[in-house]
């Protein structure tokens, strides 16, 4: 078993997808240095890090392109630092792997909505889904297109994305966290609830 364990699938994600490959562990200097620790962090730094991340990562390349779009829109950061130093530069850039789940989801979210389909406003909606801060309106008034419109695409990609509560139909969120806390599961690497 792993010595390492995550409270849930989505923080192990969310680990794995904030890992920066610019992390490194403490020298064994620096480690005498700081003298005995009793802290009570995970230690996931350095190649235990970077190790980890890889783990949970091959994981989720496992699940279908659906899924894993899914699971990086919802727990992969938006943006990521950017130190390039350029006078234009406000310190961070757009995550690609967040940008990449998004596109994809936009493209497939097209099935979901009937009649015309108006590929921005699905990603101004798929984007509010995954944390952008937005209204229906606002996307409306930006896009140029009808409310009703974008309410209507809304309802759809959410459901599809969130399942319906009236129906009690899972949605491809709720089918990819299971799929990937299975996986995870099945690693060791998550607190089982005795444990928790």
């Amino acid at each position: 078993m792993n010595e390492i364990e995550f409270k849930s699938a989505f923080d192990a994600v969310r680990f794995a997808l904030s890992f920066s490959s610019q992390q490194y562990g403490e020298s064994l200097m620096a480690k005498q240095m700081r003298g005995p620790s009793g802290g009570s962090g995970m230690g996931l730094i350095g190649l235990t890090g970077a190790g980890q991340a890889g783990l949970i990562r091959r994981e989720m390349w496992e699940l279908s392109e659906l899924h894993l779009s899914v699971l990086v829109a919802r727990a992969a950061p938006h943006d990521v630092p950017c130190s390039c130093g350029s006078a234009c530069c406000a310190g961070k850039v757009p995550n690609v792997e967040w940008v990449s789940a998004i596109s994809w989801l936009t493209a497939a979210s097209a099935a979901q909505c009937s009649g015309f389909s108006h590929y921005r406003v699905r990603r101004a909606i798929i984007e509010r889904v995954f944390g952008v801060k937005c209204s229906l309106s606002d996307i409306a008034k930006e896009y140029d297109a009808h409310e009703n419109t974008v309410s209507n695409h809304s309802t759809a990609v959410r459901r599809w994305l969130e399942g319906n509560k009236k129906t009690g139909d899972a949605g491809v969120s709720e089918l990819a966290w299971a799929a990937i806390e299975r996986r995870l599961d099945g690693l060791g690497i998550l607190k089982s609830a005795e444990n928790a």
